[in-house]
């Protein structure tokens, strides 16, 4: 069924560009859905809009009656990362979020005003001494723990080369901010594009260039894998599908 709606011509024939603007499709929706789920429970008075103060307390509610919680979360650290985003994402500074400032503070990834923000939050997760750079080891870290294992995995050598290679550009043996932002926001990567291409490669048995249903339902797991079916859910949901 998912098969005959990326198929816009409907000539029987799965191609790239068709994948790509369902994978655009698949994301948009999976956003949209995200945030309006996410809204009923945070607009308390129903307004229409919410405000930091709304999003705190549903939030942080239960931590701000009780500021010293037994699972050992950083609770005020977290809700201070969330106001700056919070922040960040509300253009015009009243503290009240729209729909749309909303999937901004929820999605950040997805708006070019909060990537600085995205590169921020990254680097400051990866970067353990909190010298405002992430080295070799860092970087690594963020992937790979040792646990008193000296042999690395093969993909582990291979992502200290890219580090050296094509990561620390200026190779002073650090990524720095605009160095971070290439890594994980590259200006010339479109992921959706990347994905179909990868889908075909993988599926296309004569190699004709396009798919066949048959071709994509023989090669069902790498689909199920996929942004393509919103990685699998929407074979169990099939409402908007």
């Amino acid at each position: 069924m998912i098969v005959d709606k990326i198929d816009a011509d409907k000539d029987g024939f799965v191609t790239e560009g068709e994948l790509k603007s369902w994978i655009k499709h698949a994301q948009k929706k999976y956003i949209y859905d995200n945030v309006e789920n996410q809204w009923q429970e945070f607009d308390m008075n129903q307004d229409g809009l919410i405000s930091w103060d709304e999003y705190r307390n549903v939030t942080y509610g239960t931590y701000l009656d009780d500021p010293d919680p037994d699972d050992g979360f950083n609770y005020k650290q977290m809700m201070v990362r969330d106001e700056r985003r919070f922040k960040m994402a509300d253009k015009d500074g009243d503290l009240i979020a729209t729909k749309e400032e909303f999937t901004a503070f929820l999605h950040p990834e997805e708006y070019e005003y909060m990537k600085d923000i995205v590169v921020q939050e990254t680097m400051e997760d990866i970067d353990k001494n909190a010298d405002g750079f992430i080295d070799l080891e860092e970087y690594i870290g963020d992937m790979y723990s040792h646990d008193g294992n000296a042999d690395e995995p093969e993909w582990v050598k291979t992502e200290r080369e890219q580090f050296v290679e094509f990561r620390d550009k200026n190779r002073d043996g650090k990524m720095d901010k605009e160095e971070t932002k290439d890594w994980i926001l590259p200006s010339d990567y479109d992921h959706a594009e990347a994905e179909a291409r990868h889908l075909v490669y993988e599926s296309d048995q004569n190699k004709d260039g396009k798919l066949t249903k048959e071709e994509i339902v023989d090669k069902y797991d790498l689909f199920v894998g996929s942004q393509a079916t919103d990685f699998g859910e929407a074979l169990v949901r099939h409402d908007e599908f």
